[in-house]
């Protein structure tokens, strides 16, 4: 039987449609806030206060002419950017933004472990993008890619497990559930600092933006892409910090949970996992605008030598905390 309700919520609401759009908000309130940090004014033309100029770009990029080089991988070249974003878009469906997932309303246990996978798939589809290139700036910002990613996933696993151990569960629905009273940024707020630090790694943003330094590589994996295959590489990467955000949001903040008035769960639930994502966000943007480029010995250095170890102590902590502290208390 044909279920409306599946494919409302898949295309619609919290699905695709909603995805897309909070990505091109997240994208504008990053473009002012950063401008507001750097005195500039940002985006004011297209829309109120600039607030359609990322939905003008999108477009801008998608009537461009597509140019392809001679000597590409030509079926890697053509489909992994969008590949790329279709990966994210679906691991996005597993979060649960008005408090159940797109898909199903309890998730399956293991979901969490899922799409950190895809987003790991996601970012050797953004090395495979450069490596078809047949550039050698897009080679080496493709290699940068595959070296960080690789290294950086292992302590943002050990981290996601944190609250995984404190909600006895790797079910996403289980974990949000289990911060109806304490968010799990109270109870183990060191984890909550370095997921931030090694997803800020993860998403190659500042300072650990090596794998497309322009003053280096002159645009990274993207070097030779034009028209709509650069919109879709600009926009994996969008909802790649939309993506890391409410997975911080559902692993620390207690996701979609909050006051909810007049009996509408979805409504507010919904209200208050965006106002949560916008504040993380907002931090990330804040260390970008921050701190300066990293040199790639640096970025390697800081993984193996201080966010690994760091990630195992915490995981370590947290193991000893739940096992015989918290229960003291009654958490």
């Amino acid at each position: 039987m044909f279920d409306f309700e599946l494919i409302f919520r898949i295309l619609v609401f919290p699905g695709f449609t909603f995805i897309l759009f909070l990505t091109f908000f997240c994208d504008w309130v990053e473009r002012k806030f950063e401008a507001r940090i750097q005195n500039r004014v940002g985006p004011m033309v297209a829309g109120p206060a600039g607030i359609l100029q990322p939905i003008a770009d999108f477009i801008k990029l998608l009537a461009k002419e597509d140019i392809e080089p001679r000597n590409i991988k030509k079926i890697v070249f053509r489909f992994a950017p969008l590949a790329a974003f279709a990966v994210m878009v679906f691991a996005m469906f597993f979060i649960p933004i008005d408090g159940a997932s797109v898909l199903s309303t309890g998730g399956f246990n293991g979901d969490l472990i899922i799409i950190l996978t895809f987003a790991t798939i996601a970012n050797f589809l953004l090395f495979l993008s450069g490596w078809a290139s047949a550039n050698p700036y897009g080679l080496i910002g493709s290699a940068r890619v595959l070296t960080q990613f690789l290294g950086y996933d292992i302590p943002l696993f050990l981290l996601a497990l944190t609250p995984a151990f404190l909600a006895g569960s790797l079910n996403i629905a289980t974990i949000v559930g289990s911060q109806s009273v304490f968010p799990f940024i109270l109870l183990a707020p060191w984890a909550f600092i370095l997921f931030i630090l090694t997803l800020q790694a993860e998403l190659e943003r500042d300072p650990f933006d090596v794998p497309h330094s322009e003053s280096e590589l002159v645009g990274g994996l993207e070097t030779e892409y034009t028209g709509a295959k650069l919109a879709f590489l600009h926009l994996t990467r969008d909802v790649q910090l939309v993506f890391g955000s409410a997975l911080v949001v559902t692993l620390f903040l207690g996701g979609p949970n909050g006051p909810v008035f007049f009996g509408l769960d979805w409504l507010f639930g919904s209200l208050w996992f965006v106002l949560k994502l916008l504040a993380v966000v907002l931090i990330s943007e804040y260390i970008t605008c921050v701190f300066a480029r990293l040199r790639i010995d640096q970025v390697l250095t800081i993984n193996w030598r201080i966010l690994l170890p760091a990630a195992l102590l915490s995981l370590v902590l947290i193991i000893a905390l739940v096992t015989w502290v918290y229960p003291m208390f009654g958490v």
